[in-house]
C-alpha cells in the first residue's frame, strides 16, 4: 500500500501515514519498493515481510 492508500482508509493525513510506513520499514515489518502508475514522481509501496 502507498501512504496515501493507508491515509485513505485510516483517515489520516498522508504525511502521518508515510511517517508511519517509514517507521515500520526501518523496523523490518514490511518492505519498500516503487510503485509506478500515472505520471510523475513514483509513490513507494510498502508490503509486509
Amino acid at each position: 500500500m502507498s501512504a496515501t492508500e493507508v491515509s485513505t482508509r485510516a483517515g489520516i493525513s498522508r504525511v502521518t501515514a508515510r511517517r508511519y510506513l517509514e517507521h515500520l520499514v526501518s523496523m523490518g515489518r514490511v518492505s519498500r519498493n516503487p510503485g509506478y502508475g500515472a505520471p510523475g514522481r513514483p509513490e513507494m509501496e510498502c508490503r509486509p515481510r
